[in-house]
């Protein structure tokens, strides 16, 4: 386990997958803000409906509670997070919910696209530099996300010419657990690339696309952990924290390739 910086060596690499939210651009700021315009919303409404006192959603509590959680996962955690407040009551009606959760998720989408269309969002520099540097080499790339809405912030971060293919959570229609639909994705990557996922690398930034990653035989994978940088996390800390990682970085500048692919014919 490397805890600064990793190698990708390109001796029988076919392809790369990146995680969109958190490596490939910094979009965490726009879907916190997004739940929170949606819960917002409830809880204003039901508030208002019970004459208590509104208390609105934690962009730092509330959001972290919802870490590396599918948005089914995160609407629901949140809610249960708020079923004993008397001026709210229950968020999701007693039973599935499925509708209710799913109602949710649209509306957050929604705001959260119209944030990326507003606001936009930072490219990650160095993961445009890393992509470069191995579509230079022969790599095929892909951008992967469990969430929804991957395509539209590609594009509008301006890296569309540096993935072959995005494949987003879209095609984990019907599974709700964040390790599920990033084993959905991360499948689906390697099948619309035609490679084998022996053969592929992945830098991911959320705890359940690790897993799924690993799960999967994909041989060398990168969590990309920003949080890290310059705040003194030990070694130990952070192997514990991902596990099924083999390489920990606090960004893709710290990764490093090596080797070159055989060249026509070879």
């Amino acid at each position: 386990m490397e805890r600064v910086g990793a190698t990708i060596a390109l001796e029988g690499l076919a392809a790369v997958f990146v995680e969109v939210d958190g490596v490939a651009a910094d979009t965490w700021p726009l879907h916190a803000a997004a739940w929170k315009r949606t819960f917002d919303e409830l809880l204003r409404k039901r508030a208002r409906g019970r004459s208590g006192r509104f208390r609105p959603f934690d962009l730092r509590d509330d959001f972290r509670l919802m870490s590396g959680m599918s948005p089914p996962e995160a609407a629901r955690a949140f809610a249960s997070s708020r079923s004993r407040d008397p001026t709210t009551g229950l968020l999701l009606p007693d039973g599935d919910g499925g509708e209710a959760v799913a109602l949710l998720w649209d509306r957050k989408d929604r705001y959260y696209l119209d944030s990326l269309r507003t606001v936009g969002s930072a490219a990650s520099a160095s993961t445009a530099a890393l992509l470069a540097a191995l579509r230079a080499a022969g790599v095929r790339t892909a951008a992967v996300s469990c969430d929804r809405g991957a395509t539209e912030t590609v594009r509008a971060v301006g890296m569309a010419d540096l993935f072959d293919t995005v494949v987003d959570g879209r095609v984990a229609e019907g599974l709700s657990g964040a390790r599920e639909r990033n084993r959905a994705v991360l499948t689906e990557a390697g099948r619309r690339l035609e490679v084998g996922l022996e053969r592929t690398a992945a830098l991911l930034s959320s705890v359940p696309a690790v897993h799924a990653a690993h799960g999967l035989g994909i041989p060398l994978v990168v969590a990309v952990d920003r949080n890290s940088a310059g705040n003194g996390v030990a070694a130990e800390a952070l192997i514990t924290a991902w596990p099924g990682a083999n390489a920990i970085v606090a960004d893709p500048a710290e990764i490093t390739t090596s080797g070159a692919l055989p060249g026509p014919g070879a």
